[in-house]
């Protein structure tokens, strides 16, 4: 009942969606939006009902975060400063507050490294959109999904202007892969990360145009305002790759820009605890050694992996990077396999072995190379950060979905499709013809 009554909401979300300018002017017909959404919700349906019969009660955090989000929300009629307060940040720490906190489970963290608690704004946003939900936690997926949505249409577009990727291949890298569907489409953290990065790039992608208008720096300081109450390591993993590639386009000496900006930040990390500023490698240290600490202390996690402790040191973080760039990639492979959970990520890494294979097999010389190293450096920055920091697959699958996209798109673009279209001459002209057929549907 409480999903059929939720359809209401649905079929109108769905009706006006590729009405909001930003959708309407993507590139990507009125069909393709309805079509990428209904996915996402359907997607993130599942994930509710695998969270609610599949794992054990109050180990999901879409539930965490919805019934925490129940507890502010009965604020505002108590108390409704309290609840401003709570929603607001503002004055949040009153020793009054205190009463609605204990009755909840993920407001505060054991371990926030001065950094941001991002549950609370997964709990805030919940808050919010109770305003007009009723509580239906479908109808939460609903919203979460158009956020969720704008931000893979903003890498979309991103993509199409920037990095000059093919239509379908841009479509394609930012609706398809499983993990990134699955779990982006969730009421986690995920759905908000991928908003902001879509934003980010989207506005870049705006000011890069030249045109002008104010309204892609407001769009630019808006996401970075939703970075620092989120994922902020996504924003740091994206930086190095930015500032490269308009360095490189800049100057005109691409491999000496990448390398050298990458060389510099690699570096300055490491100086800026001499300067009195935030230790990053410390607080990363401490992050995984936490976490290992937190697996330890349950009973059983089923897709722990074992890792050496992460020192401080500039050449353990070097090893560990690239270490935990290889378990990113390829773990859960078919052999870890241990349950239904595990069968999607271990057959999407799969894939992406066999694209790398490919794209080696196959390379495509005319590609640009600003635009590889642009896909690359942030692949590589996120992933090695998720695989050194993260002992659990489980975990790892849902960390790595930002940069998944740019993965794809990097072996999909590295590929020369022309070699594969002389080796398939019989297959071809049929693959060519359901190809026209989706680009007609999907971008008419």
């Amino acid at each position: 009942m409480e999903l059929l009554w939720s359809l209401v909401y649905l079929a109108l979300i769905i009706w006006l969606i590729p009405k909001i300018p930003f959708f309407k002017n993507s590139g990507i017909s009125a069909s393709g939006i309805r079509i990428f959404f209904a996915l996402k919700v359907i997607m993130g349906i599942a994930l509710i009902l695998v969270y609610r019969y599949y794992y054990p009660p109050g180990s999901a955090d879409i539930f965490n975060y919805f019934n925490d989000s129940k507890v502010l929300h009965s604020a505002l009629a108590i108390n409704p400063y309290d609840y401003l307060s709570m929603i607001t940040g503002i004055g949040d720490d009153a020793p009054h507050l205190m009463h609605y906190y204990d009755k909840m489970n993920f407001w505060l963290k054991d371990f926030n490294y001065n950094m941001f608690n991002d549950n609370k704004t997964v709990i805030r946003f919940n808050a919010i959109v109770m305003l007009f939900s009723f509580k239906n936690i479908f109808v939460h997926t609903y919203i979460i999904n158009i956020f969720s949505l704008a931000g893979l249409v903003g890498i979309f577009r991103f993509l199409r202007q920037i990095i000059k990727t093919k239509k379908l291949i841009a479509l394609i890298v930012v609706a398809l892969p499983p993990s990134l569907l699955f779990w982006g489409s969730g009421l986690l953290k995920e759905g908000i990360v991928l908003f902001a990065l879509g934003m980010l790039l989207y506005a870049i992608a705006q000011i890069s145009r030249s045109q002008y208008s104010y309204r892609p720096y407001f769009i630019l300081i808006f996401s970075l305002a939703i970075f620092s109450i989120s994922k902020f390591y996504v924003l740091l993993a994206v930086i190095p790759a930015i500032l490269s590639f308009y360095a490189a386009k800049a100057t005109g000496k691409t491999w000496l820009a990448f390398l050298g900006v990458h060389l510099l930040l690699l570096i300055g990390i490491f100086i800026l605890p001499y300067l009195g500023l935030p230790d990053i490698p410390e607080t990363i240290s401490r992050k995984q050694h936490d976490f290992i600490n937190y697996v330890h202390s349950l009973n059983h996690v089923g897709s722990y992996i074992e890792s050496p402790k992460l020192t401080t040191n500039f050449w353990d973080f070097i090893v560990h990077g690239f270490r935990g760039l290889f378990i990113t990639l390829f773990r859960p492979h078919p052999l870890e396999v241990h349950n239904l959970a595990t069968i999607p990520a271990a057959l999407e890494n799969v894939i992406t072995a066999l694209l790398i294979i490919a794209s080696l097999i196959f390379r495509n010389k005319q590609l640009h190379t600003k635009s590889l190293l642009f896909l690359m450096s942030f692949t590589v920055i996120l992933f090695a950060l998720a695989g050194m920091t993260t002992p659990v697959l489980g975990a790892l699958v849902r960390y790595k979905i930002p940069a998944q996209p740019f993965l794809y798109a990097l072996l999909l673009m590295s590929i020369n499709w022309d070699a594969i279209k002389k080796s398939l001459k019989s297959k071809w002209p049929a693959v060519l013809k359901v190809e026209m057929k989706l680009e007609n549907y999907l971008f008419n």
